[in-house]
């Protein structure tokens, strides 16, 4: 069975609608929020922004390694979770599905329309995205950017192939890192990322 997107995005979106007291949504097995774009731009680039030119490239590397973090943890929750198991692993005859059913996730989070353009099998994932919520989010408030901008999607594209081909959790983090190619925010017509396997593993 090929992984179905629309079934998983309307199960997200009917699960969201269960909030407990403090807005946290129990779906999936890990803590989800509906949570302002605008605020988590801020957030990061405002913190790019005051690290200063001298430490431009250290802002950066810290965004995207707290984002393949982030995603490499929030995603083995979600394949472990009783969700997964009823609503995607139907759908999944291979690994390689796991991380199509990893994207229509992320998807349905309202991270981005992103697509799997290419896939090879422990060895390279690029993902597009026509309408990055960072990059449009960073065209807003601060107009054309000189760089890349989508930190969070780049490391989560790291941290997709990390989950399959890497080594068991938590010891695959950081087997794959990502580039992103294009970006809609310095003027592509998209936003591209490209993961293969790290040259070198970073101290978590």
């Amino acid at each position: 069975m090929a992984i179905d997107v629309s079934k998983i995005i309307h199960a997200v979106m009917e699960g969201s609608k269960i909030r407990e007291s403090k807005g946290i949504i129990p779906l999936f097995g890990v803590y989800l929020s509906l949570f302002s774009v605008y605020y988590y731009n801020r957030l990061s680039f405002d913190f790019e922004i005051k690290m200063g030119k001298p430490r431009e490239a250290e802002a950066r590397a810290l965004l995207i390694k707290a984002a393949q973090e982030c995603g490499y943890a929030t995603f083995q929750g979600i394949r472990d979770s009783w969700e997964w198991q009823q609503v995607v692993a139907p759908m999944v005859e291979n690994q390689e599905d796991q991380i199509l059913g990893f994207v229509a996730v992320a998807v349905a989070f309202g991270w981005g329309d992103l697509a799997v353009e290419e896939l090879v099998p422990g060895e390279k994932l690029v993902i597009r995205a026509n309408d990055s919520y960072e990059a449009r989010g960073y065209l807003e408030q601060y107009g054309p950017a000189k760089s890349e901008k989508c930190y969070m999607l780049r490391g989560v594209a790291g941290a997709f192939m990390d989950l399959i081909y890497g080594s068991d959790y938590p010891d695959g983090l950081y087997a794959f890192s990502a580039l992103e190619t294009c970006c809609r925010a310095k003027g592509d017509t998209c936003c591209e990322f490209i993961a293969r396997k790290s040259p070198y593993r970073p101290n978590a």
